[in-house]
């Protein structure tokens, strides 16, 4: 898979850098240009999104095991700038959030199934927007190919559900630390020979992350609040498109802006295999705008805006990460 993964981000790159040119450069600078520094009130927009994202993620803490949002917030930074910025097929940054949160808070299964739970009802909350972009693009442009394209995409993501909760439910994650653990014998006996005498069992460990995704699910309260704040947090972003039109001279609707996002992140999230999903969300908005008679180089650099605001929020994230992990590392020593 990650030998895939770097030829996959070239290539949508290389696609995205290929849209660019094919609408115009100049026509594309044109229109940044003419939104200007005001494209920067994009970066502090989306904190709201963020603090959200967090906030639905503290919601689904057991009793007593919730960290600060703070800390919480720092997580949800971590992973959307790793999964942005990185070549890690959408998954990356929600691992490092996990790894990050259960080695600074306790207990740490704990901390590792509330990130895996949050990544499942994400997948509800996505296909929830996809519905949404295709009832909207319904009611406002009629029928296009896209409305059948993020249906299917919805329907999938909702078949996974019930998948995983039965997996889950059999022991999923023991059966695949099972596997893991015989693949990693010498491992484990180098452990074992490095004077490390506590018993090295992955299927234990991953016995106690089975329990506590249990746990996290037990009440339904929660995992309820957790899709209306994360779809809340997905909705808001709409307003990038919104503003960011406003900015180069071709205000829309609201509800039309709402229609672009949510279809756009179905086409983001259906590219998780292309890093970025480069070129595709290019693409995407390109379709997208031409639906409600935005120009192509104008929707197309809506999706530079966002792009922009994805490199001004992710960088400093993942400096933040590494020079954190990097502390811990050394004060562990």
């Amino acid at each position: 898979m990650r030998k895939l993964l770097l030829p996959a981000f070239l290539l949508g790159l290389t696609l995205a850098i290929g849209i660019v040119a094919w609408q115009g450069l100049g026509e594309v600078a044109d229109a940044l240009s003419r939104a200007g520094f005001r494209l920067l009130w994009l970066v502090p927009l989306f904190l709201i999104p963020l603090l959200l994202s967090a906030l639905a993620w503290a919601v689904i803490f057991p009793e007593g095991t919730r960290p600060s949002l703070q800390r919480l917030c720092t997580a949800t930074w971590i992973a959307l700038s790793i999964n942005w910025l990185l070549p890690v097929a959408q998954i990356g940054g929600e691992i490092a959030k996990a790894a990050w949160l259960g080695r600074r808070a306790a207990p740490a299964a704990t901390m590792v199934a509330t990130a895996i739970v949050d990544k499942l009802l994400q997948t509800v909350g996505q296909a929830v927007v996809a519905l949404i972009g295709v009832v909207l693009a319904l009611l406002l442009v009629g029928n296009s190919g896209l409305v059948p394209v993020s249906l299917g995409f919805a329907v999938f993501l909702l078949a996974l559900i019930p998948l995983f909760y039965r997996a889950q439910r059999r022991g999923l994650f023991q059966r695949l630390a099972a596997m893991a653990e015989r693949a990693f014998q010498r491992s484990a006996a180098r452990a074992r020979m490095a004077g490390d005498n506590r018993p090295f069992s992955l299927t234990e460990r991953a016995g106690e992350l089975d329990a506590a995704v249990r746990q996290t699910c037990a009440a339904p309260a929660p995992l309820v609040a957790h899709l209306a704040i994360r779809l809340a947090s997905r909705l808001i972003i709409a307003l990038e498109v919104w503003l960011t039109l406003a900015f180069m001279g071709h205000p829309i609707g609201l509800l039309e802006a709402l229609m672009i996002e949510c279809l756009a992140q179905t086409l983001r999230s259906a590219a998780f295999a292309v890093p970025g999903a480069y070129g595709v969300q290019e693409g995407g908005f390109i379709l997208l705008g031409a639906l409600v008679g935005v120009p192509a180089e104008i929707a197309l650099s809506v999706s530079l805006a966002k792009r922009l605001r994805e490199l001004l929020i992710g960088l400093p994230g993942l400096v933040f990460y590494q020079v954190s992990e990097g502390r811990l590392a050394l004060a562990a020593r």
